[in-house]
């Protein structure tokens, strides 16, 4: 029973955890670690009373990406993350396979994490604004803030590339 419950987890939410732990991290190897590891943890600690699983695997992806971040001198600085190209095609180039999506990506991935971590949340995993406020821990006003300062930060990247 639980593996049946564990494997319709996985099928529904790996693609949308891998994006968010790519968005993260910029690094396909990694962003697939993380979201494996985010599942490992959901098969140790699975409990039916997690009322919002989720919330729950988004917010251990980031808790696990910011524990491999205190562990890891490489990303000790979060900005250096921000310069960090994966040079290879990954799954999530066939997932954003439309070159205006592709564009409009890169542009949100160029944003500082705390920018990209709400637009990814609200646009590409399709989280309302309560639930961003569940899994980063933010206030309403400051989620509100944040995405829009986000969407304002992106216009004006966008404008400025045409």
């Amino acid at each position: 029973m639980l593996d049946d419950q564990l494997e319709k987890l996985y099928i529904k939410y790996d693609k949308e955890l891998y994006l968010y732990a790519f968005s993260l991290c910029k690094d396909h190897h990694m962003a697939q670690d993380l979201a494996s590891d985010t599942f490992f943890k959901a098969i140790l600690s699975f409990d039916d009373n997690i009322s919002y699983i989720k919330y729950w695997l988004f917010r251990v992806c980031k808790n696990l990406f910011l524990d491999h971040i205190r562990k890891d001198k490489e990303f000790s600085d979060i900005d250096k993350l921000d310069y960090m190209l994966v040079l290879e095609e990954t799954p999530l180039d066939k997932l954003i396979d439309a070159e205006e999506k592709r564009r409009l990506y890169g542009q949100v991935m160029a944003l500082p994490s705390s920018y990209r971590e709400v637009i990814i949340l609200y646009y590409y995993c399709n989280f309302t604004l309560k639930e961003i406020i569940k899994t980063t821990g933010l206030t309403e006003s400051n989620a509100k803030v944040l995405l829009f300062r986000a969407r304002k930060k992106l216009k004006l990247k966008l404008e400025g590339e045409k």
